[in-house]
């Protein structure tokens, strides 16, 4: 938040469940993150966030790393064309209806003068429809030699003790979990998301990832609760060490929002791309556009710098509105804070890292 939240591109922490799925699989740690909102409520950021990344890099052919990931994606949609067959799942662009945006509040879409059902009730059908899916990803992996496999020693002639050279290839593999608590009053919503990624990335060059996220949703002014879901899908690639593009779309495929008084509701689909750059290893520049292809798309513009020892600072642009930010790294433990400034109420927000 404190870059503008021009991040698209940037992602590779924990809180890429959120921003873009695919960073999950960059930067291989097991890491805890959350943060709350400190003052000056706004009615777009969250109250509180907890993000959990387990990322794993093992050696792995590149043709191996492709097939897997290729099976993997026709067996997700697979299991998406049986849901959507099924009526549960539908598609996110071109569809007829009222939509909002994640940072909006559904409440007055909802009716809130018929009888209410069960929230377990909505659940239990809807699980009813769904099937369960496992992916396999193949663990035969090798090294692959290359160049000359003649090992130079000043002291000794190449052919008495030959030694083979090889080149390792890397692919990573991460599971992200996510919740985000927003109790708002000015939006007479109160909403809980839960978020479960699964990412892969090879060599830290590309990435691929998707979120399953499910919405437990509560009118405050009536307490009607509603209950959906949604898909997202996102990708980034490092041509070179320097430049970072990204991509994400969030809710490609969804289900509708019931809610307890027969009212349906959903999120508006939302592309977003990015690009981010080091000029300097220290220094780091992103621009994002979200919203992508809507008549209301945001621009977002946001700087990285490493102060000194320790110390990270951050600054943006959230479609007009400035933001900064710090960082203080500690060894395992980072803290942080950020404080966003134009439409956003002067909000602060408080938040802590943990590697493990």
């Amino acid at each position: 938040m404190g870059m503008g939240g021009a991040f698209t591109a940037v992602a590779n922490d924990a809180n890429a469940g959120y921003w873009n799925p695919a960073g999950l699989a960059l930067n291989p740690e097991v890491s805890i993150s959350g943060s709350t909102m400190a003052n000056n409520r706004n009615t777009w950021v969250g109250d509180n966030v907890l993000y959990s990344k387990f990322c794993y890099e093992t050696e792995m052919n590149p043709f191996e790393w492709i097939a897997g990931v290729g099976a993997a994606s026709v067996l997700a949609m697979q299991s998406a064309q049986y849901l959507s067959d099924q009526g549960v799942l539908k598609k996110g662009w071109g569809r007829e209806g009222e939509t909002t945006t994640r940072d909006q509040s559904m409440a007055s879409q909802v009716k809130g003068t018929q009888e209410v059902v069960s929230l377990t009730k909505l659940a239990k059908e809807t699980a009813k429809k769904a099937v369960k899916s496992t992916i396999v990803v193949p663990s035969n992996y090798y090294l692959v030699p290359v160049g000359n496999p003649w090992y130079y020693h000043p002291h000794y002639h190449p052919y008495w003790e030959p030694q083979p050279k090889y080149t390792e290839t890397k692919a990573q593999f991460a599971l992200g979990v996510s919740w985000l608590n927003d109790y708002n009053p000015p939006l007479d919503q109160n909403s809980n998301w839960y978020t479960f990624s699964l990412a892969s990335g090879f060599e830290q060059r590309v990435a691929v990832g998707g979120s399953v996220n499910i919405f437990n949703l509560k009118k405050i002014s009536t307490d009607i609760a509603g209950l959906g879901g949604d898909i997202d899908l996102g990708v980034i690639a490092k041509p070179v060490d320097y430049i970072s593009l990204g991509a994400a779309v969030k809710g490609i495929l969804t289900t509708d929002i019931t809610w307890q008084d027969g009212s349906t509701t959903r999120y508006q689909m939302q592309p977003a791309v990015g690009i981010a750059i080091q000029p300097l290893p220290s220094l780091t520049l992103a621009a994002d556009v979200h919203n992508l292809f809507y008549s209301n798309a945001t621009c977002h513009y946001g700087v990285e710098a490493s102060l000194i020892p320790g110390i990270i600072g951050r600054a943006g642009f959230n479609d007009g509105s400035k933001t900064c930010g710090l960082t203080l790294a500690l060894g395992r433990f980072m803290l942080d804070w950020a404080y966003l400034g134009g439409a956003f109420n002067r909000t602060q927000m408080i938040g802590a890292t943990i590697q493990l």
